[in-house]
């Protein structure tokens, strides 16, 4: 358990693609395939890369305490 959360094989494999899927998202807006103009643009890859952090964060945790590490 971490956070009370029971962990289980399935969550952490949802939270890989997830992560993946953020990456990817933030690379396109890094490279402007997704445009957004002015101020927005910063911010909003600002937001997903804190975002991407945060998750990356959990994911680690969850995939140790899951491995019986921590």
């Amino acid at each position: 358990m971490l956070l009370g959360i029971a962990i289980n094989g399935w969550m952490l494999v949802a939270g890989g693609a997830a992560i993946f899927l953020l990456m990817v998202f933030q690379v396109l807006q890094g490279l402007r395939k997704i445009k957004f103009k002015g101020k927005l643009h910063l911010q909003v890859h600002k937001a997903s890369a804190y975002a991407l952090l945060g998750i990356t964060v959990f994911h680690a945790l969850a995939a140790l305490a899951f491995l019986g590490i921590i």
